[in-house]
């Protein structure tokens, strides 16, 4: 009883601890395992309300990553091909919303049509070329009624996943169709549109011209208020629209590369080699080093790709070597082992056939009685080629053989209980002077040593300077190089620097001012360093963020500017001639049209310049106006007109590409995602 009372009068001691203890519980849950408590933990980016799942996206990207091996891409980026990955499944689901609020479908009908019809889409065509089969319909047929070919469900379900996710496809590419197809009849040009797009490329007009850039004057005599930066702000505001958080940081990327000492121990190194490869025979005393890379070709002189190297091989002896070459920190030598006149290329006829024996005889005998490859190629794992040509430089001896002894009918190339390649030879190209040649790389990497001192060094220069307003100060001082960079969750890289991923991860996990420990094990050939500026928040970049502030403070001050210049030039001389003098300046020309974005010699996106140049008569003087950078005074000297008229369907393929439906099929996609809240979340994730 005793101790029962004693924890009554502790319990609301008690009920404080455990109460700190839930809720440090709670805090430890919350912060692990990944938002579960306010939002979906799973869930790597919402568009609109459709929320895309980390395990859906992990899989999508394995199928990206797999894709992108098969066609021998093995060296891209992850965070760059999640990035693509991200970015196609917001498309996917973007369209799709739309293709839905515009009760888009496709019928079974048109599906047949486009999957086993009268008008089959290539990618169907191909799958089932690669399937071996003759049509799109034997090809289903064979997938959904199997017995009628021998074979069971289990045989063909591999397949029949392939159709259906094929089918899946194609209704989808339908219904894109018939969403452009929708688009493109809607947005067309009436007959306003044509004769205006007709009217504005007929006329050129060429401007002698005077101007004065804003550059001459100094900017410290024009002053810019923060109210006129915050006015010239909000009127173009939509300008610094940000769709997802943005950070602003510096980073230090250091080449991790071979030292003045690692080029000199590699020259001594390379120069043994050489010795060696000059004064014994073949290669077989560089062998062992495993410091070199050793590649044995027999080649013909039309195979090799380098001038210097194919000058070598036409005039060498055997046993010549050329002297090491030095390019990109690799040293390259090159031995002539040999020479021979030798089997160039054969023109061959050739069917393979995937089945047993008594499969493979039947096709040879039908080979050989001379059936036609189209009537072969109905049997089920044959597939052949007529008449082409085939290297066999650098086959095996037995091979060549095979070839050389080869009569009129077909001979048995490879064979086995699985499978057989039958081979006729048409024509054998006479022999060709062939060359043995070993190829010997050495690249040079950085030392141990090496590295150790740059990191050691660069780590010096993070202790000195712990916060992001030092490490910009003082980069330069120290040797380094402080770029500027800017990223988002979603960012794959900074600075285009690959496999960077884990600089844009920490970026978001620290607070302004904060400097990154070395980045040096992320499968690159640098050390980076980053230092975080500034957060800037969804929604829009602040006025007073430095490089909107900049680009402000420019527009405003070069306004000024234009209305002192014009001030000053305004009604003080009557021609060209005397307002270039005035400027001190020398008058040339261009030439303007009115659909023009670019004037030669002046710039792009004059449009105030080229709309006074479409009003302006020829042979008076005009200005000083306002340019973008300058104040201009021009004369029309010579005016133009098109001798040929444009025709009905010119102008309305121009209205279309710049200002039509083409023109709104190319933003499709920028227009639905700025329509539509779209958030990342993969930064918690990868």
């Amino acid at each position: 009883m005793a101790a029962l009372e004693k924890i009554r009068s502790k319990a609301i001691l008690l009920t404080v601890v455990i109460g700190v203890a839930l809720l440090a519980f709670i805090l430890t849950d919350f912060l692990n395992s990944g938002r579960t408590f306010f939002g979906d933990g799973n869930t790597v980016a919402k568009v609109g309300n459709t929320k895309i799942d980390a395990m859906q996206f992990q899989h999508r990207y394995e199928q990206a990553s797999q894709e992108m091996q098969a066609r021998g891409q093995n060296s891209i980026d992850g965070a760059v091909l999640q990035s693509q990955v991200m970015s196609q499944m917001i498309q996917e689901i973007l369209l799709n919303d739309e293709l839905d609020a515009l009760d888009i479908d496709v019928t079974d009908e048109e599906l047949s049509d486009a999957m086993v019809g009268k008008n089959v889409r290539p990618q169907v065509l191909q799958f089932v070329q690669q399937a071996g089969m003759q049509s799109p319909a034997e090809l289903h047929d064979m997938i959904f009624n199997p017995t009628k070919y021998g074979m069971t469900d289990a045989d063909v379900a591999q397949m029949k996943n392939l159709w259906i996710d094929l089918e899946d496809d194609m209704v989808q590419t339908l219904k894109y169709e018939k969403l452009q197809a929708l688009i493109m009849g809607t947005i067309q040009a009436n007959d306003l549109d044509k004769k205006e797009m007709a009217s504005e490329n007929a006329t050129t007009n060429t401007i002698a011209y005077a101007r004065v850039n804003y550059s001459t004057l100094k900017n410290d005599d024009y002053p810019v208020s923060d109210s006129e930066i915050a006015q010239k702000y909000n009127e173009q505001k939509e300008l610094y629209k940000l769709p997802e958080e943005m950070r602003t940081a510096h980073i230090i990327a250091v080449n991790i590369s071979p030292s003045t000492a690692d080029l000199n121990q590699a020259q001594e190194n390379i120069n043994e080699v050489y010795t060696k490869l000059v004064s014994t025979p073949g290669i077989d005393e560089i062998r062992n080093n495993g410091d070199l890379v050793i590649n044995e070709n027999k080649v013909r002189l039309t195979d090799v790709r380098q001038n210097d190297v194919r000058d070598f091989i036409s005039r060498a002896a055997i046993g010549d070597v050329t002297s090491p070459k030095f390019q990109s920190n690799t040293y390259t030598i090159t031995k002539l082992l040999g020479k021979e006149m030798g089997l160039d290329s054969v023109n061959v006829s050739m069917m393979s056939i995937a089945g047993a024996s008594n499969l493979q005889d039947s096709v040879l005998n039908l080979l050989n009685a001379g059936t036609a490859y189209a009537e072969i190629q109905k049997i089920q794992g044959t597939q052949g080629m007529e008449n082409i040509w085939q290297s066999l430089v650098g086959a095996p001896d037995s091979t060549i053989a095979k070839f050389k002894a080869a009569g009129k009918g077909y001979f048995t190339l490879n064979r086995s209980a699985q499978g057989a390649i039958f081979v006729k030879v048409n024509e054998l190209k006479p022999q060709k002077q062939l060359y043995d040649i070993a190829q010997i790389s050495y690249t040079v990497y950085p030392s141990t040593k090496t590295t150790e001192d740059l990191r050691d060094s660069l780590q010096a220069f993070i202790t000195a300077n712990p916060t992001t307003e030092l490490f910009v100060q003082n980069a330069a001082k120290a040797g380094y190089n402080a770029l500027p960079t800017r990223v988002t969750s979603s960012t794959p890289q900074v600075n285009g620097i690959e496999n960077s991923r884990e600089v844009v991860k920490w970026l978001f996990e620290v607070e302004p001012g904060a400097v990154s420990a070395i980045f040096d094990k992320q499968n690159n050939d640098k050390m980076i360093v980053a230092a975080l500026d500034k957060v800037y928040e969804k929604g829009y970049m602040p006025a007073s963020a430095p490089e909107v502030n900049m680009e402000l403070t420019a527009e405003v001050r070069n306004a000024k500017k234009g209305d002192a210049l014009i001030a000053q030039y305004q009604g003080k001389a009557s021609d060209i001639a005397g307002y270039a003098k005035l400027m001190d300046v020398t008058v040339d020309t261009t030439q303007v049209t009115f659909g023009q974005n670019y004037i030669g010699k002046i710039g792009a996106g004059e449009s105030e310049l080229t709309a006074s140049v479409a009003t302006a008569q020829p042979g008076t003087v005009v200005g000083p106006i306002k340019a973008n950078t300058s104040v201009i005074v021009y004369q029309i000297v010579n005016q133009e007109q098109s001798k040929r008229e444009l025709t009905d369907m010119e102008t309305s393929q121009q209205f279309a590409r710049t200002r039509g439906n083409q023109m709104v099929m190319n933003q499709a996609l920028n227009i639905l995602r700025n329509a539509t809240d779209v958030e990342n979340m993969m930064i918690r994730f990868f």
